[in-house]
C-alpha cells in the first residue's frame, strides 16, 4: 500500500525522445565529390559557348550566301508583268531591265520600280521577288479623263492632271485649256471631268477653265456633244451639280448654269 504523499508508483511526465538524424546515404566510392566552379572556369565556358555560336552563325551566313548568290539555284528566269491593259508588257520588261540569270536576291526592286515608273502611262509600280525564279512587276495605269493636242502630237490627261503621250477612247472629252502641271485652270477642269458620272461624261465634248485672278479657283465650262454650253463653276459640290445638270438636260436650252446647284438655270 502506498502511503499518502509517497511518490512510489507514480509516473512523472514522459520526456520526449530525441529524434535521431537520418542516416546519410553511403558515398559512392567511385564518384568524386562535386567541386565548385571557379569564376575563371565559368568565364572560359562562356567564351567557348560564344565562340561556338559565332562559328555556327558564320557558317549559316556562308551557306545562305552560297545558296542565294553562288549556287545558281535561285536565279532569275522570268519577269512577270501584272496590271497592264494598254501598256505593252514588252515595254514594261524593257524598262525594268532585269538581267536574266542573275541571283534573284540581288535584284534591286526599288531601282526596277523607278525605271518602270518613267513610262508615261504608268501611275504607280510595285516590284516583288516571287521565289524561286520570278520578278513580278505590278503596274497601275493612269486613268485618262481628257484628250489634248500638244506640239508633240495627241496626248492624254489623267485624273491628277498629268499629260502623257497616248491615244484614248474616241469619245474622250477634249481639254481646251493648255495643260500645265499645277496650273489652277488645268487642275479645275480635270477635277470636274473626273468627278462626272460615266453617263454624263460620255455626253461631254470638251472642257476648259479660266482663272479670273491669280490664286483664285478655276471656273470650268463644259460643251456637250450637241453644242450646249454648261457653266459649271469651281469643282466644289460636284455631286449636286451633276444631279442638277442631269435634270436640266432633259429640257431644251443652249446654256445650262449649275454654278449654284441650289438655283440652276437654263438659257434658251
Amino acid at each position: 500500500m502506498n502511503r499518502p504523499g509517497s511518490t512510489r508508483g507514480r509516473r512523472g511526465p514522459e520526456r520526449p525522445v530525441a529524434e535521431r538524424p537520418a542516416a546519410r546515404p553511403p558515398r559512392d566510392p567511385e564518384r568524386p565529390p562535386a567541386r565548385p566552379v571557379s569564376k575563371a572556369r565559368y568565364r572560359r565556358r562562356r567564351v567557348a559557348a560564344l565562340l561556338i555560336g559565332l562559328v555556327l552563325l558564320v557558317g549559316l551566313g556562308l551557306g545562305a550566301r552560297v545558296l542565294l548568290y553562288d549556287a545558281g539555284l535561285l536565279d532569275v528566269e522570268e519577269v512577270r508583268v501584272a496590271g497592264a491593259a494598254t501598256v505593252p508588257e514588252a515595254d514594261v520588261r524593257d524598262a525594268a531591265a532585269v538581267p536574266p540569270g542573275g541571283p534573284l536576291a540581288a535584284v534591286d526592286t526599288a531601282a526596277v520600280a523607278t525605271r518602270v515608273a518613267r513610262l508615261p502611262p504608268v501611275e504607280s509600280v510595285q516590284v516583288d521577288r516571287s521565289w524561286p525564279h520570278t520578278v513580278t512587276v505590278t503596274i497601275t495605269e493612269r486613268v485618262p479623263v481628257a484628250a489634248v493636242t500638244t506640239p508633240q502630237g495627241p496626248a492624254l490627261v489623267d485624273r491628277t492632271g498629268v499629260v502623257y503621250r497616248g491615244a484614248g477612247p474616241p469619245d474622250l472629252p477634249h481639254l481646251t485649256t493648255p495643260p500645265r502641271s499645277g496650273d489652277p485652270a488645268t487642275v479645275a477642269a480635270v477635277a470636274v471631268l473626273a468627278s462626272l458620272p460615266d453617263t454624263l461624261r460620255a455626253q461631254v465634248d470638251s472642257a476648259g477653265a479660266t482663272v479670273a485672278v491669280p490664286g483664285a479657283r478655276g471656273q470650268v465650262t463644259l460643251v456637250m456633244a450637241g453644242g450646249e454650253e454648261v457653266l459649271w463653276g469651281d469643282p466644289e459640290r460636284a455631286t449636286e451639280k451633276a444631279a442638277a445638270l442631269s435634270a436640266l438636260l432633259t429640257q431644251p436650252g443652249t446654256v445650262y448654269d449649275v454654278t449654284s446647284p441650289d438655283l440652276p438655270t437654263i438659257r434658251r
